[in-house]
């Protein structure tokens, strides 16, 4: 029996198959579940390392013919494809491809086989059946084009019994990354629960107070605004606790719509709100503020029973500065919180920290 078919060898294919893709599923799942709808880059990631997988499978192959050979350098790309959708999977074959001679019998084979997988958009409707209709359709096309080839001596006894150890290892891959994926899917599912809040969907108070520890271990300058709903608990007293939700939602909803993505808001507390900018500059830290402001003044709010209603906040601005306590920025921005609502409310008001903001670009030093 030739080398390929020893139990030595197909146990450390199945190992290599599923360790790498394994690992490399689990590393690009590290911030966010790593699914087909994902980043392009990771999705390409996962091709090129089943790709190169696949190469290495390559090496322990029985030749039938100079262009037609039996491995495991298949499966990693139709796994990828299950999980990582057509750009890994075709990522996967071009390595595949322009590494292992092109134009051959074998290459053939296997874009007929992802074409197909293609065409019926396996990673959207994955379900068991389509992986073992696969596998049965693999064996089946396989069996097929060995036995219409002339001239060769094909010991079928081996060749079915590896086909068997191939669709063995197919599946205990696909279904540990299946695991996988659910797993890490309700991984992040608590964490961000974790870290929001239940009723304005933005985050809470803990994911607040990380947040400001972060900036301050890392000594990075960020614009504070503190914000807080105007006559809310007249609101409550007057339309009801479920009304002084649906504003509060609302207004989360906004401040959602408003941050970019290198910023950050969340509910401090109450009907007060806090929103932590990368941007520290007076005037663009007062421009945020002020489209917030805006923005909620402007805003309808539709309650249960069909009624409008329209509110405003006041905010006040601060900002932290390396080598500063984080607390006592966020008190200045409380203090011109409280301004803003001295003055008459719906206002923004500025802390005059404001003016030591050029004291929070980062300077470079030269090397002694």
């Amino acid at each position: 029996m030739p080398d390929i078919f020893s139990l030595t060898s197909l146990y450390a294919d199945i190992c290599v198959t599923y360790a790498t893709l394994s690992i490399s599923f689990f590393v690009l799942s590290r911030s966010e579940p790593f699914t087909f709808k994902g980043s392009y880059w990771k999705r390409l990631a996962f091709g090129l390392v089943a790709g190169i997988t696949s190469l290495y499978l390559r090496g322990n192959q029985l030749t039938l013919t100079d262009s037609l050979s039996f491995s495991f350098e298949m499966l990693p790309m139709i796994l990828v494809t299950f999980f990582g959708g057509w750009l890994s999977g075709l990522s996967s074959y071009f390595v595949a491809f322009f590494f292992s001679g092109m134009f051959t019998l074998n290459n053939l084979f296997i874009a007929i086989i992802l074409c197909t997988l293609f065409l019926f958009r396996v990673w959207q409707r994955r379900k068991h059946r389509e992986l073992y209709i696969t596998i049965v359709l693999i064996g089946i096309f396989r069996l097929a084009l060995v036995s219409g080839l002339h001239g060769i001596k094909v010991p079928w006894t081996a060749l079915i019994f590896y086909q068997l150890v191939a669709a063995f290892c197919m599946i205990l891959c696909y279904h540990a990354l299946n695991y996988k994926e659910i797993y890490m899917s309700k991984v992040f599912t608590i964490r961000v629960k974790a870290a929001t809040d239940e009723l304005t969907q933005i985050n809470n108070r803990a994911s607040i107070d990380y947040w400001l520890a972060q900036r301050q271990t890392q000594r990075e300058a960020c614009g504070l605004i503190l914000l807080d709903i105007d006559n809310f608990k007249r609101v409550n007293d007057t339309l009801g606790h479920l009304a002084g939700d649906r504003v509060l939602i609302e207004v989360g909803r906004l401040l959602r719509h408003l941050t970019r993505n290198e910023d950050f808001a969340g509910r401090y507390g109450g009907e007060e709100f806090l929103v932590m900018t990368s941007a520290y500059d007076p005037p663009t830290l007062l421009a945020i503020a002020e489209r917030i402001r805006q923005e909620v003044e402007n805003c309808v709010i539709i309650l249960e029973d069909g009624r409008e209603l329209k509110v405003t906040v006041s905010l006040g601005v601060s900002l932290y500065l390396p080598g500063m306590i984080i607390r006592k920025s966020l008190k200045l921005a409380d203090l011109s919180l409280y301004e803003a609502k001295r003055q008459g409310k719906n206002r923004v008001v500025a802390s005059s920290i404001l003016t030591l903001a050029t004291l929070g670009t980062k300077r470079h030093y030269p090397r002694m």
